[in-house]
């Protein structure tokens, strides 16, 4: 079983919201992930299962300076293996 990150930026299938990932929960059949984003000027908090979510593609900035990518691939932990 694979399950993303906490601290993992996401954006959301339903409202296209930005958001972080703050927790997980692992249910028997089940993984839910606590999401954060701020709208209208308030912190909101909500769970969602991973099929409602996408992890956000990494953004590099135009130009031709060097600056540090940081890799989204790694955004994933195995718990457990088959």
């Amino acid at each position: 079983m694979k399950i993303l990150k906490a601290g993992t930026k996401i954006t959301t299938i339903i409202g296209n919201i930005e958001a972080i990932i703050t927790g997980v929960t692992i249910g028997m059949n089940d993984v839910e992930y606590r999401i954060r984003y701020f709208a209208n000027g308030e912190e909101k908090i909500a769970w969602l299962f991973r099929f409602e979510i996408k992890v956000t593609p990494i953004k590099q900035p135009a130009g031709f300076g060097r600056n540090e990518i940081i890799d989204n691939n790694n955004s994933e932990i195995t718990l457990i293996e088959k």
